[in-house]
């Protein structure tokens, strides 16, 4: 096997956060995780894969991604 699947990527950063929460305590672990949150999502926008644009329209309108009838 010369790949790891995300299965087994998502056990190792499941064990990461375990340690870093024993480590260094919960308050200080939601901030560690919250920073590696945002820093995905600065990468996403770097690399040209997250558009403002898009951003902008789901924050507005949404769209028509969910039907909206009256509640009876």
């Amino acid at each position: 096997m010369l790949n790891w699947t995300n299965k087994q990527w998502g056990a190792l950063i499941g064990v990461l956060v375990v340690l870093v929460v024993l480590w260094l305590g919960f308050g200080v672990a939601a901030l560690v995780i919250l920073g590696g949150i945002a820093g995905y999502f600065v990468g996403k926008f770097v690399d040209g894969e997250l558009d403002l644009s898009d951003l902008q329209r789901g924050g507005v309108g949404g769209g028509n991604r969910w039907p909206r009838r009256p509640l009876r």
